[in-house]
């Protein structure tokens, strides 16, 4: 992994780790490779709605119900579930309709004309602009740079992603309908259409089917390459979302595994930094990802070996690292067990609206993900880490922090009678002092004395990588 970092160590692995080390062991690893299946509360999505067992639709149906402003117009049924049918509008939104609003009919569903879509909103986002593309509709009050980066990414994603999914015979289809962007000037206005979680850019709602987004933040204010840096890479990450629910890979409405559905968002969305924002391609290096993983690796203070898989193939939410680590697995099955892979990803695709895994415990785990995978990919989780944290380690990648400050912390490590030189090069302060105090934690305690250390900072990453190489080559 070039070059190396280091840095906080999210909570969420300790909570995993006091769990799995009870649990984990005992999931039955005599599984075959068969996705297992169960159902998705409406509510989960926002619909008012009973739970219940979903029926999707075996072939395309027409039904006759209404838009928002009460019109009549011809939908595409999506699913039917407790009575109600889920709707699929010409401009591509999912609604709930009592199956007396939702008779089938006949007439043939057809999408919306784009120019008719512009038009409508317009309407709905008074004073904003609009740019129409290929396969797409952009509504901004943004700047026009921002306006311009975003739509590029996105455009220059779409034929990509739907490339690569072709050459990995994936069963594809166009866009049924324009996908639609809409980006926001501030994080006031963005909260103001709808409440979204502190620190949240942007993201893909599967019912509207819009991707939403803005531009200015209040780190933006403090630190502004790396905001547009994070801003860009999230963007392109919830268009991959919007992509893959419009060209069949996964079904709208339905639930992944989150490692899968974040991991593979991942693999398709990693973008270039610094002046030249742009979207690097599919399957490419992730280098914001890879960065983290590097803070995750260097920081662990034990020897967790298969734990990182277990925990992020477990989860039912994943924190930065996690997204990361999805990343870095997704990255490693992708390149190295292809074809188990995309039998995985195929099977995986096959679940209809309102599908996904099995319930989720305590502390936010999903048992059946785990078996699940093991049954695609093996039950020696130590080993397959092993393995992804060695081609990892090989991938050279663009640091983001390259050109601020760093750290090199320095240690004189006893070993028996003699010394050992350590050294590591790190983009914080707290996390080289947090390294240093984990290598003298090894030491015995009458040899505790002995320790010797020290941390120097340096103008950036290659003036404190350069000057570790020498000091440890030092006699």
């Amino acid at each position: 992994m070039k070059p190396a970092c280091a840095g906080k160590v999210s909570l969420f692995w300790l909570f995993f780790w006091l769990l799995i080390s009870t649990s984990a062991k005992a999931q039955n690893t005599d599984v075959t490779p068969e996705f297992k299946r169960g159902y998705v509360s409406p509510k989960t999505f926002g619909l008012t709605i009973p739970a219940g067992t979903p029926k999707s639709p075996k072939e395309l149906t027409s039904v006759q119900t209404h838009d928002a402003d009460n019109l009549p117009v011809v939908g595409k049924l999506h699913v039917e579930v407790s009575g109600y049918r889920i709707v699929m509008l010409p401009d591509g939104q999912l609604v709930s309709r009592s199956i007396s609003e939702a008779a089938i009919t006949e007439k043939p569903f057809k999408a919306i004309d784009k120019t008719k879509l512009e038009r409508q909103l317009l309407k709905e986002f008074p004073k904003f602009r609009s740019l129409k593309t290929g396969r797409y509709i952009f509504i901004y009050n943004t700047s026009d740079l921002f306006a311009a980066t975003a739509s590029r990414i996105m455009d220059t994603m779409y034929p990509g992603i739907y490339g690569y999914a072709e050459s990995q015979r994936f069963e594809v289809h166009k866009p049924e309908v324009p996908m639609v962007v809409v980006m926001f000037r501030t994080e006031q206005e963005f909260h103001k259409y709808r409440r979204m979680p502190p620190g949240l850019v942007a993201y893909y709602n599967t019912l509207s089917n819009r991707v939403v987004m803005y531009e200015e933040s209040k780190i933006a204010k403090i630190k502004p390459e790396l905001a547009i840096q994070q801003s860009i890479s999230t963007i392109a990450h919830e268009g991959v979302h919007q992509i893959l629910h419009n060209i069949g890979v996964q079904q709208r409405l339905s639930v992944w595994p989150m490692w899968l559905s974040e991991g593979v968002a991942e693999y398709f969305a990693p973008t270039s930094l610094g002046k030249d924002l742009k979207w690097k391609g599919a399957g490419q290096v992730n280098d914001l990802r890879m960065f983290e993983i590097e803070h995750y690796l260097k920081s662990r203070e034990a020897n967790t070996e298969g734990q990182m898989v277990q925990h992020t193939v477990l989860a039912s939410r994943l924190s930065s690292t996690g997204y990361a680590s999805a990343w870095g697995l997704t990255y490693y099955l992708a390149k190295h067990r292809r074809k188990d892979f995309n039998r995985y990803l195929r099977d995986v695709g096959t679940l209809g609206p309102l599908e996904g895994p099995s319930r989720v415990i305590a502390l936010g785990i999903v048992p059946s993900n785990l078996a699940d995978f093991k049954g695609y990919f093996g039950s020696e989780t130590d080993d397959l880490e092993r393995r992804i944290v060695a081609t990892l380690n090989t991938l050279p990648y663009n640091a983001p922090f390259a050109e601020w400050p760093h750290y090199v912390a320095m240690a004189d490590l006893p070993t028996g009678r003699t010394l050992q030189k350590l050294a590591n090069v790190f983009h914080d302060y707290s996390a080289a002092q947090r390294w240093l105090d984990q290598r003298k934690a090894t030491v015995p305690s009458q040899s505790q004395d002995r320790f010797r250390s020290t941390i120097r900072q340096f103008e950036n990453r290659s003036l404190a990588e350069q000057f570790a190489r020498g000091w440890l080559n030092a006699n």
